[in-house]
């Protein structure tokens, strides 16, 4: 999995394991922009064959153009 990892951020994608749930929904795996950077978030609960598939389709297609832009407010 680590090559994917690294192809991904060669591609200039932020890849982060996270425990998606809000308010004891669990939450999808999926891409955004934060300041025109993207950002991949996986759900860390999945299996490996999950998450390598996951790896593998953001790399096998292009990035979508109506990707949500996050701005972050600090």
């Amino acid at each position: 999995m680590s090559q994917l990892e690294q192809d991904l951020a060669q591609r200039g994608i932020h890849l982060h394991y996270d425990l998606l749930e809000a308010a004891g929904l669990k939450l999808k795996d999926g891409i955004c922009q934060i300041r025109g950077e993207y950002h991949l978030f996986v759900d860390r609960r999945k299996s490996t064959a999950d998450k390598i598939e996951i790896l593998r389709d953001y790399l096998n297609h292009p990035l979508p153009d109506d990707i949500s832009e996050v701005d972050e407010q600090v």
